[in-house]
Parts: C-alpha cells; structure tokens; sequence
C-alpha cells in the first residue's frame, strides 16, 4: 500500500473522527481524553495523559479499599502495562532476551510471549530490560526494544505481524541508556519519537510497517508524544530536545512548532507536555525548574511565552498530572501539588513515598518505589489518602495503569492487578520505612523514649534530657546513633552517606514534644556526612558544630560534580580516630607549592600545573619519587592534600614531589598518557630532584580521576609502576576500557592501593554504587595478580572523607625508609 492509497482509504474515518475529537477537545481544555473508554493502552493511558475522565469505583460509595486480585513474577524493565482487548501487557527482560508478554487482565495467566530483542543490560545507572511502553491498538501490540527493534504484534496469537528497527532501518541514533519512547496511536497511525538527524517524529502503517511520514527538525531522548486537542481537531503533540511540535497525524504535517529551551536529564530529556488548561502547557523542562507555557494564537500561526518559571516541581522521572487549575507530581522525592496560575506550591506531603502516579476519577493513584500502592483526592487543600496497599518488596518504576475498576502496577520482577473495592475498609499501608525508630528497649535513648511516654510533662522531661546531652547526633558505645532535632518544624528528615543520593529517611516525633528523631545502627568506627531536612529545607544539625563541605549533592540530596558546595554537618562512632596528618597543629618543616605551566604540544592547549614540594628538597642530593594527581586542583584545594603531605613527609611516608595537573581527561586515554609521558615527566624531571624511574612514579585520582589513573598505569608500566584511587568513578562507559587494560597487562607488575566506603556515592533506586564498582574491579585486579592494598573502609564520600586516608596511600605508594 503507498501512502497516498492509505491516507486516501482513512478520509471517512477521518470525517467522523474530526466530529468526536472536536467536542472531546473543547471539553478538556487541550486534552484529547479518554471520556468513558476504560481502556488504557499505552503510556499513560490511550491518549498519554495519564488521565481517566468518568465514575469509578473510587467514588461509587463513602469509602474503599485496595485488594490485590493477582500478581505474576516477569523480569526487569521500565515498561509500564498498557491494557486493552482484554490483556495486560508489558515488556521486560527474561535474563535471555527482552520479551512482550501478554496476561489475562482478568486472571493474570500469561497468553503468549513475544522475543523482541536480544536481551538489554543496564549500564551506568540504568536496570536491565526494555524501557519503552507497549501501545495496544489495531488489533495489534506495538513495541520498542531499547535499542531500536519496533514491532508489531497480534494480540491474540503473540505472531509477529511486522517489525523494523529505528537504526539499521531509518538511520536513528540510539540514546545513551537505549529507546525509551513510548508509540501513540491517532488517525489510523503510529506515532513514534525516533531521533534521526532528518526526523525527530515518525508515523508507521500499523498493518505494513511501511513509515508513512517523517517530520521535525530535532533530536529526542525519552520523551513520549501524546493525543492533543487544537482547534478542534486532535493531534499528535511531541516534545523533542529543543522544540515542542503538533502534528496532523493524518499525514505528518507540522501544524505548529515552538521552542521550549528545556535541558537536563530528568527535565528536558525525559519530558512529556501535559496539557494545562486552554492553550496552556504545562512542562517539568529543566532539572531544577518547572514552567507554564501560554500558547498564543496569532494571525499568521502560534507563537508562545513561558508565564511562569518556578523550582516548585523538579527533579523527577514523573510525568505531572493536571486538574482543575493545578498540577500534582513529584518534586523530588515529595508529592506536591501547584497553582497553575502562579507556579507556586499549595502543598507538599512526604506520603506515600517517591513514585509515579496517573489521574483517575479525580484521584491521584500513586505507585511508590517502594512497592506501594495508594489512593488520593486530587484536591489542593492538602495530601489526604483514602486507601493502600503493599504491593512489591521489589523497586517499582513504572506509571500505573487503570482499567474497568482495577489497577495494573509492575515491578522490576512482577506484574499485578489490584481491584478497587467499593465499600471496604482500607487495608494497612506502608509508612515510609524509619529504620529503627522503635526499637524500644534495645539502648539508653530508647528507655529514654519509655520514660517520656510514661511522663505527665513530656516536653519537660525532654528538655532536661537534651541539656544533659555533651554531643551529637547522640552515639552510644553499642553502635546506635541517634539524629535528634528539637524545635521548630512540621516534617523533619535527616538524609546523608547512610542513605545515600536523592535519599533521606523520615524522622519520628515524639507526641505531644518538639523532638525528631531517627535512630540507626553502624559500625563502631564509622564517620559520616549528615544534614536535617527541615519543611522540605536542608538545614546542618544546629546542635552540632563539626561541618564539611559536600562537593558531590546538591539541594534534594541531588548528584552535582560543580557549582556550590552544600553544607553539611558530620559525626563519627566511638572507634574512629582523626588522622594525625589532619592536626591544625602548625608544622615546623613545611613543604612549597610551585605554580608551573606546560604548551602542550600533544593536546595542542596549556596544561596548568602545581608542585608540591617536599621540605629539605633544595638542600642536599637525594632524589624523590614523584606522585601525578590527574584532575589535581580538587585535590589541593578542596582535598588540602599539601598541608597533610606537610605532616605525612619524613614522619610517616618517604618525602614526596607531588603534581596537581589542573586538567580533566575526559578524552581517550592514548593523548593525555602521551602528555604526560613525552612533556610533564621531562619537565619534572628537568626541574626537580626526582627518581627517574617508573618506581619512582605514581598515578594517582580521586573519584572521576581515578578511571584516568588506573589506564596511565596500566597502559604505560614501563612508565609508572605504582597506581592509587580512592573511589574511582568506574562508571560502564568506562569500566570496558580498564576491563581490557587490565587483561591484556603482561609486563611489570603495578603496586596497587585503593580504597572506597562501605557508604559511598549510590543509589538505592538506581543502579549505581561506586563501592560496589569499585570492590569489583579490586577483585579483577587480584584476579589478575595484582595485589592490591586499601579496601572497604565505613566511611562515606566526597573529599572529607578521603582525606582521611592520604596516610595509608602515600604509604603504600612511598613508604617511610629507615633513610627517611
């Protein structure tokens, strides 16, 4: 069939479809909704709104509950549950292939199962498995495999009807973590986000696979396209990398395009538009903002202005929901709902937990990561929850999805319908989990907690016992630290390396006082970062004077490599000891640091460098190993390893010639190696008193740096024979890298040291943990025969933490010989 034949064949469905979707579109104000079809057969429902308009069993009787009618173990994925012809539908990963699979929406007993590709891993934070949502349409199941296989499926028989692939077929780049756009079905087509440098925005024939249309000059990532209602007429809405376009879905033509000047991975490259009254956009665009986009309907087309920019909804995965003048999401790892109209916040809840959620019956169904499922009025008054349930013990990252009375959520290991009960008690919910918070009786701060309870004055008895306290947060020799606010404050939360990025652990009150508290239990010679979320606010405990610099989060606990630093407060367990080269104590025999400038010729830029040079170097003949920090200005200035070396040399390890090399390789290894081989170590040697062999060398990096140090060492081991890391960022796009250095390595052997924290820079949610990177790769050298020194310690991230072991790697690069 030509494309001219199909669009000729659509004309009286077309007709009829302008009738329906024009009243439908004057309703819903820019929604092109579902009405009373209870289907939902895609990402965020038919139309991609993730909005059921209608009556449902939420609101047939005073009150209802939540009960699970069945669940099916399947494998891991991001694939939401599209539900239509009588089917569940989702895809994921059976540890062999990617599949879609098809369940009985009534029993849960799985109908067939489709191979869609080969099966994809996770990498650099992702989990495995397809990311995309399937779209049930045309008697057919349509689906994207993450990296480019688009198929179509019969959704009866589980037969192939079609496929092609976006980039051996239709020249698309795949994005970084694989495809994650999910198909909308309008006119009689297929519409798909497809970044190809012709196209950004494509429609397929859902019988053929023939692509009918290509259109948008733009890149997309894992933005999804919706149904949209303009003039009458619904059509096909795209939010691309820099531009926002309507499309006539009929035959692919561009009835408007505006720019939208998004940016940011979960703003900008996850970003769906949400519909927000008439002519009116709602877009979650930027990491750290959210705006309003007014539409303005002009003589000679549409133009656009941004009403309001406001940090009241950012950092989040979930796509907002819109109603009634406002708009509920996520914001962080906090429920919030804002005034369409000023972009301010009417309210924000800690319940249920971060999630994702869908709009149905005038209800927000929120599905938590946590495994959670709950019920709540849409209403800006306030978070107020009718019914849930405990659904996964498992991470659950995926919209939920509403069909004919029941829920259908899924996990990264099993798929489950929960049924709305009318009329029923709600079944008991999953607070957010406060580890240890009543553990009564198990140490002296929770007999305290007994003795409160017990008291006619509380408060009272609360503030004699926080006057008595000598430090905190307060810490016991049994291993239990208590975080304790008191004071001012409606929720309270203490985040930090216990939990780790976009975390934090809820804190309890004490009844009828103004006391928070949450207790834990570490190892006795642990030290940790800290701070109190107070109102939604990061505030530093104001009952403890100890306080760091975090360089790696930000506000909400989020990842940040630059820009300010956060404050944060710090403590220590009973069995840690401060380094003795961390003493303020003034030291007599102190080192210089040389300020010093290379033209390289290699990388064709100025290379700056500093040296620190040890004390007695200009007196004398010796020689000094000489140790290169790759990215070295962290490491001087916020690291302050020059006044530690100023304790450490002669008295703990060999005097030492170190190198800070202000420059972040972020390039292939074989330039900068080339660098720092035929141009820095000729001009170190020329200037300084140095050991001019290679075990008289380290390479040394710190975090990111460290990927840098370890593939000098490895790739140059005539040059450099000791190496040493603490926290290497071994992140995937890297670790293939070291994985082949490491195994083609037949020559010299390294002196290796690294360490990192039991409590380092993760995510429980995501799938990064540079101590679990890090250990693995150890255990790769060792496999290899390198012994390597260091290891786990119970400490956390950033540079107060690694400072406190410059002792154990300057010692294991250059020891302390009985010459000094």
């Amino acid at each position: 069939m030509t494309v001219s034949s199909f669009k000729t064949s659509h004309v009286a469905g077309l007709a009829l479809g302008f009738i329906v979707t024009y009243f439908a579109g004057v309703s819903s104000v820019g929604i092109a909704s579902a009405g009373q079809n209870h289907e939902w057969a895609g990402f965020r429902g038919s139309t991609g709104d993730g909005t059921f308009v209608g009556k449902t069993k939420i609101t047939a009787s005073d009150r209802c509950g939540l009960k699970q009618t069945w669940i099916q173990k399947i494998g891991s994925g991001y694939s939401g549950v599209a539900v239509a012809d009588g089917c569940a539908v989702t895809a994921f990963s059976d540890g062999k292939n990617d599949v879609v699979a098809a369940f009985d929406k009534e029993t849960g007993k799985e109908k067939w199962r489709y191979v869609l590709a080969e099966y994809y891993k996770g990498h650099d934070g992702s989990h495995d498995g397809p990311i995309s949502t399937p779209l049930i349409a045309d008697g057919k199941v349509f689906a994207l495999d993450a990296r480019g296989q688009f198929a179509a499926i019969d959704i009866e028989t589980g037969k192939e009807v079609w496929k092609t692939h976006l980039v051996d077929d239709h020249e698309c780049g795949k994005p970084h973590y694989g495809f994650g756009t999910s198909p909308v079905f309008l006119d009689g087509v297929v519409v798909v986000q497809m970044n190809s440098e012709k196209a950004a925005v494509a429609g397929f024939n859902p019988k053929t696979g023939e692509k009918l249309w290509s259109a948008g000059a733009d890149g997309t990532n894992y933005q999804s396209p919706i149904q949209y209602a303009w003039n009458g007429k619904t059509r096909v809405l795209a939010a691309c990398n820099k531009s926002l376009f309507a499309i006539d879905a009929s035959n692919g033509d561009i009835v408007w395009e505006q720019e939208h000047a998004g940016e940011g991975a979960r703003g900008l490259m996850s970003l769906t538009a949400v519909p927000a009254g008439a002519d009116r956009l709602f877009l979650a665009y930027k990491d750290e903002s959210s705006s309003l986009l007014q539409l303005i309907r002009e003589e000679q087309g549409v133009s656009s202005k941004h009403a309001w920019e406001d940090r009241s909804i950012r950092n989040s995965y979930n796509v907002p929901v819109y109603q009634d003048g406002h708009v509920y999401a996520f914001s962080s790892r906090f429920l919030t709902c804002v005034d369409v109209e000023t972009g301010k916040a009417k309210w924000k809840s800690r319940k249920p937990g971060d999630g994702f959620l869908v709009l149905v019956d005038g209800h927000l169904v929120i599905v938590t990561k946590e495994g959670s499922l709950h019920i709540a009025k849409a209403t800006p008054e306030k978070y107020e929850e009718i019914a849930s349930i405990d659904v996964f013990d498992d991470l659950a990252w995926a919209h939920p999805s509403y069909s004919e009375g029941a829920i259908y959520v899924r996990s990264l290991d099993a798929i489950a319908r929960i049924d709305i009960i009318p009329n029923a008690p709600t079944e008991p919910g999953s607070e957010m989990k406060t580890a240890a918070n009543d553990a009564r009786g198990q140490s002296k701060f929770h007999a305290f907690l007994t003795e409160v309870k017990a008291a006619d004055n509380r408060q009272a008895v609360v503030d004699q016992f926080i006057a008595a306290q000598k430090a905190f947060p307060i810490v016991e020799d049994s291993g239990w630290v208590h975080f304790v606010y008191k004071g001012e404050g409606k929720d309270l939360a203490v985040a930090g390396d216990m939990f780790g990025a976009r975390q934090e652990q809820s804190m309890k009150r004490l009844a009828n006082t103004d006391l928070f508290y949450h207790s834990m239990q570490l190892e006795l010679d642990a030290r940790l970062n800290y701070l109190f979320m107070r109102d939604f606010e990061e505030i530093v405990d104001p009952r403890n004077d100890r306080r760091t610099q975090c360089r790696m989060l930000t506000k909400d606990m989020e990842m940040s490599f630059s820009g300010e630093p956060l404050e944060m407060s710090w403590f220590s367990m009973p069995k840690w000891d401060t380094p003795a080269h961390l003493a303020t104590s003034e030291v007599t025999n102190k080192g210089r640091v040389d300020e010093r400038e290379l033209e390289s010729k290699v990388l064709e830029t100025k290379v700056a460098f500093d040296v620190y040079v040890p004390h007695g170097h200009d007196t004398g003949d010796a020689r000094y190993p000489v140790a290169y920090v790759h990215a070295g200005q962290a490491a001087k200035d916020h690291g302050k390893m020059p006044e530690s070396l100023d304790h450490l040399c002669g008295s703990a390890i060999r005097p030492t010639i170190v190198v800070f090399i202000k420059h972040m390789n972020r390039g292939p290894i074989e330039p900068y190696a080339d660098m720092l081989t035929n141009e820095l170590i000729p001009m170190v040697d020329e200037t300084y008193k140095t050991m001019k062999s290679r075990d008289g060398r380290a390479s040394i990096g710190i975090g990111f740096a460290g990927v840098t140090a370890f593939a000098w060492a490895l790739k140059s081991p005539d040059v450099v024979g000791n190496v040493a890391s603490q926290s290497p960022f071994i992140f995937d796009f890297a670790k293939g890298t070291l994985d082949q250095l490491v195994a083609d390595h037949d020559s010299k052997p390294l002196n290796v040291y690294m360490d990192w924290g039991k409590y380092d820079f993760r995510n429980p949610h995501e799938a990064w943990d540079i101590g679990e990177t890090a250990e693995e790769f150890a255990s790769s050298l060792q496999k290899k025969g390198f012994k390597v020194q260091g290891g786990e310690v119970h400490d956390g991230t950033g540079w107060s933490s690694w400072m406190n072991r410059y002792d154990a790697m300057f010692g294991a690069l250059f020891p302390k010989t009985s010459a000094g």
